[in-house]
């Protein structure tokens, strides 16, 4: 189970939906983000690369053949 911790996006409400193929996370944000074009791309690239880091270790299980 992960640790708890404290919050470091305050006031930001999270939406999760998970089922066998699919993945969902939405976030209503208490304020605009303002990004321009190039924040806008480093800020995707982040979160791929989140979810990549948290989804590795099931793709790992399913390499190994468990």
């Amino acid at each position: 189970m992960a640790q708890s911790t404290i919050s470091q996006t305050p006031d930001v409400i999270f939406h999760v939906s998970i089922t066998d193929r699919h993945i969902g996370i939405s976030a209503d944000l208490p304020l605009p983000l303002s990004l321009g074009e190039d924040e806008a791309v480093l800020l995707e690239a982040n979160l791929n690369n989140a979810m990549e880091l948290v989804l590795a270790p099931y793709f790992a299980v399913a390499r190994s053949g468990l």
